[in-house]
């Protein structure tokens, strides 16, 4: 600054500094915390679920287009049983008290419906299954 020019500068009010000490947060970043707790727990909870969800159509697709040249049903429908139950497993207790791992998607072959038709060639392939509870 010159020695000839003057300012008007305001000095801060001192009620506003007093709200900020040092380790304070704000209204503002409580709720941004909030809102990243809300969405880890969120990813935690139905990501997983999903993620086997898809995998477990895309093993159907798999079979499915092996259907097309493969006419052994049986052996199709067992290998894409086989396959679903590979996906994922947890920890578990059998009758005997041993820890075993349980297949989280517990398909049988009975529980599918494996239905060709020749004309028009179709394949349909339906089952049920629960999704996994959250941890």
């Amino acid at each position: 600054m010159g020695p000839g020019r003057m300012t008007t500068r305001t000095p801060a009010s001192p009620g506003r500094n007093d709200r900020r000490e040092r380790g304070a947060a704000s209204w503002v970043t409580v709720l941004l915390v909030l809102g990243l707790a809300a969405a880890a727990y969120a990813a935690v909870v139905f990501v997983p679920p999903a993620v086997l969800h898809y995998e477990v159509k895309q093993v159907v697709r798999d079979y499915g287009n092996q259907a097309i040249k493969n006419p052994k049903d049986q052996e199709l429908l067992l290998g894409m049983v086989q396959k679903i139950r590979s996906l994922d497993d947890v920890e578990g207790v059998d009758d005997a008290g041993r820890k075993v791992r349980i297949p989280v998607v517990d398909l049988q072959k009975e529980d599918v419906v494996w239905e060709r038709s020749k004309e028009p060639p179709t394949l349909h392939v339906a089952f049920e299954y629960p999704l996994p509870a959250a941890a």
